[in-house]
């Protein structure tokens, strides 16, 4: 697949009319991790698929990764409004996006998003159930960095293909394994989702976003994970109780729907048997989550 680049970012645009649907990839994602997806979508839609590897603004808050964006996108032809299909923090962006540009905005899409208020675990769990949570992400991501600028690709690519995004779906081409595995080898996407994930939990960036009052009256659709799915993985992962696994869900799941409240136009789909990579494990939600948003209109 050939791969373009514009404004700074690498992206690929599925289907030949005007743009009209954007995905907004999650931390350290690959653009070979959404290339099938994008293309069953493009069957309905003109996608634009892109990639936050690198920043032209100073810092990744989540304002200027909007305004990034919005840059981005001078570069096509687009439809009047757009729908914004996010994932995990890519959610925190589409919410930014909208707020900053509702005219250019039709509805949007969170899969498993993260919350502007994900920080409010910290005063809900004790620092020895954080560390078992899953909830903080930085951990891994310096350790990966450190690998990829050690120039061990090699370790980093074997531990890869043993976790997400290949844990939970096995059927991606050669192509788009390559590209991900690529992609999850430079040191400048690690020093990338660091900065983004420590910013989108700095008080001052993400403050603007938990008030519903700013946010567009627009379709907004939540897609969730599968409860027993998390908890089992909660369990294995973090080597936890049950008990402990289901506080952590809980609260997962009330912090992800606080953003039904930003909409009056909003609704919830839970997915039947998938953990966080939903869109890899049952991408049909995403087309009755579209499908919902454009009935809507």
């Amino acid at each position: 697949m050939e791969i373009e680049s514009a404004s700074g970012h690498r992206y690929h645009k599925f289907g030949t009319g005007k743009v009209d649907l954007v995905i907004e990839m999650g931390l350290g994602s690959a653009l070979g991790e959404w290339w099938h997806v994008a293309e069953i979508l493009s069957n309905k839609y003109t996608v634009l698929l892109y990639e936050r590897l690198r920043s032209i603004l100073p810092e990744r808050t989540p304002e200027n990764i909007a305004k990034e964006l919005h840059a981005l996108l001078s570069n096509f032809d687009c439809a009047e409004k757009m729908v914004i299909l996010a994932h995990s923090q890519g959610g925190l962006y589409a919410g930014q996006f909208a707020r900053l540009y509702p005219h250019r905005v039709k509805g949007i899409v969170l899969l498993d998003p993260l919350s502007p208020f994900d920080d409010q675990y910290k005063q809900l769990l004790t620092p020895e159930e954080q560390k078992k949570s899953g909830f903080d992400k930085s951990g891994n991501l310096v350790i990966m960095r450190r690998l990829a600028k050690l120039h061990l690709g090699f370790v980093i690519q074997a531990v890869l293909k043993k976790t997400p995004p290949f844990y939970y779906y096995t059927g991606f081409s050669k192509d788009a394994s390559d590209d991900i595995l690529k992609a999850m080898t430079k040191p400048e996407l690690y020093d990338a989702a660091i900065e983004e994930y420590c910013l989108a939990h700095t008080e001052r960036c993400v403050l603007p976003l938990r008030t519903k009052e700013s946010f567009p009256q627009i379709p907004l659709v939540l897609v969730t994970h599968t409860s027993e799915y998390s908890i089992k993985e909660i369990m294995e992962f973090g080597q936890t109780t049950r008990v402990l696994a289901e506080k952590v869900e809980q609260i997962w799941q009330e912090l992800m729907q606080k953003y039904l409240a930003f909409s009056k136009v909003s609704k919830l789909i839970r997915a039947r048997d998938s953990g966080h990579y939903l869109h890899l494990s049952e991408p049909e939600l995403i087309n009755e989550a579209l499908d919902w948003v454009s009935a809507q209109m």
